[in-house]
């Protein structure tokens, strides 16, 4: 069995904390805390232990959040409700089991092979949607000719992405493109090489970037969705990615959803109002699965052209 198979079979036999019982652990992480910045004291073995493996404070926040035994689940809770957000204050108490979700699939992310792709490149995406399967290709740079694949009641439908070249692109009517006009364009890559790769760039990005209304945490978690929809993210800056919505106020967990394929997983929603914009995780290995009841993400992958699959 190996190291996150354990860990599976050990979460689903231990139960969250009540946060009375999760007090003795947050008062002994703030104790702890204070020591590193007073030396005051003589600190705890297990302090003393983590002081000399020389590991940055963040890391080490990181790697307790992957492990879920009885009393490193109280630590870990503890870290995730003190640990202050970009966006002022501390992280509310009810948001620390979607920050953990959110901050194991980044750990996930990191798994994942990393491929650089060429600008010449496509992203191939296969998901399903509205009970509809749906094959897309897009230019990794946006100058070249995408394609869309789906299906409806048995018909299959090819759909053309012109490619934004010298900034005009060919017009489609009725699922075909007219040779005869073109129209104002911009680029847009299905890759972005410059996405940052760190939390603290991710969430000035996000900030920079919105949306909607400056601090509007429903427009943020739109914008999250958006770029790991049919976007092919690197796995550092996906992992960046989740970290960050870790830390957008107003998260929730809801568990026992299921993404446009069926599949069960742990939802992560930004608004109480339905399942709209709701990204899926699985339970077990925390990769990202889709939207709740709209959308699954069944393959991703870098081909030479449009139409080829992986």
């Amino acid at each position: 069995m190996d190291d996150m198979q354990l860990v599976r079979e050990m979460r689903r036999d231990t139960p969250l904390l009540a946060a009375d019982e999760l007090a003795p652990a947050r008062d002994r992480l703030v104790a702890a805390m204070r020591l590193e910045r007073t030396g005051d004291e003589v600190p705890p073995r297990s302090v003393r232990r983590t002081r000399a493996e020389g590991k940055p404070r963040t890391m080490r926040r990181f790697m307790l959040a992957g492990w879920a035994t009885a009393g490193m689940a109280a630590a870990v809770a503890a870290v995730l409700v003190l640990a202050p957000d970009k966006f002022g204050g501390e992280v509310p108490a009810a948001n620390a089991q979607a920050a953990q979700v959110l901050n194991n699939a980044a750990a996930a992310a990191l798994r994942l092979p990393d491929v650089e792709p060429r600008p010449d490149q496509f992203v191939y995406t296969k998901s399903q949607q509205g009970g509809s399967p749906r094959e897309i290709w897009q230019s990794v740079d946006g100058t070249r000719d995408g394609l869309v694949r789906q299906a409806h009641a048995g018909d299959v439908e090819k759909i053309p992405l012109p490619g934004c070249r010298e900034g005009r692109a060919a017009v489609v009517k009725g699922g075909r493109v007219d040779p005869r006009r073109t129209e104002p364009c911009t680029p847009q890559p299905a890759y972005l090489p410059d996405l940052p790769t760190d939390v603290d760039s991710m969430l000035e990005y996000l900030n920079k970037n919105h949306s909607g209304e400056a601090g509007d945490a429903n427009a943020m978690g739109k914008d999250v969705l958006a770029l790991i929809g049919e976007n092919y993210l690197r796995p550092q800056s996906r992992a960046a990615l989740f970290q960050a919505a870790a830390r957008i106020p107003g998260i929730r967990a809801v568990p026992d959803v299921k993404d446009g394929a069926g599949r069960p997983g742990i939802g992560i929603a930004w608004s109480s109002q339905g399942k709209s914009g709701m990204l899926v995780f699985d339970v077990d290995t925390y990769a990202f699965l889709g939207v709740a009841d709209a959308s699954a993400t069944l393959a991703v992958a870098v081909v030479d052209k449009a139409g080829q699959r992986p």
